[in-house]
């Protein structure tokens, strides 16, 4: 199993929100490390706390950043949360409920959070700061 490396394809320059995303790839590989380590009752429950924390924290920041900088696409950008929050929900409790593949498509998706949703979505309102930054 190979770790997620930062790069900096998905620095936005805003260094806190960086920190932030910084914060999903390290969740991802102590995940990772944790069911390759054999650990993995404590790997999913560490994975579903740490995803559930960092989604309200992070999105909630996420959205009023965007807010204060004037962002215009902030609502559409909002309801891409929305979405990925409820998909979380749903899936979390598909996989409390038994179903083992509502975890591998959590994983999944939240990978693919990481290197679509930050590098398309969240690189637009880094793109508007800067131009309104000069």
């Amino acid at each position: 199993m190979v770790l997620i490396e930062w790069s900096k394809d998905l620095e936005l320059g805003i260094p806190e929100i960086d920190k932030q995303h910084r914060k999903l790839v390290e969740m991802l590989n102590e995940f990772y490390t944790e069911l390759e380590e054999g650990h993995k009752q404590e790997a999913v429950e560490h994975f579903l706390k740490n995803l559930e924390d960092y989604l309200s924290f992070h999105l909630d920041y996420e959205e009023k950043f965007m807010e204060e900088i004037g962002f215009p696409e902030t609502e559409g950008h909002k309801k891409v949360h929305q979405m990925f929050k409820k998909l979380y929900a749903e899936e979390k409790n598909r996989y409390l409920q038994g179903d083992t593949k509502a975890l591998r498509e959590l994983v999944a998706f939240a990978f693919s959070w990481l290197f679509s949703h930050i590098m398309k979505t969240d690189r637009k309102y880094a793109d508007f700061l800067k131009e309104k930054r000069g």
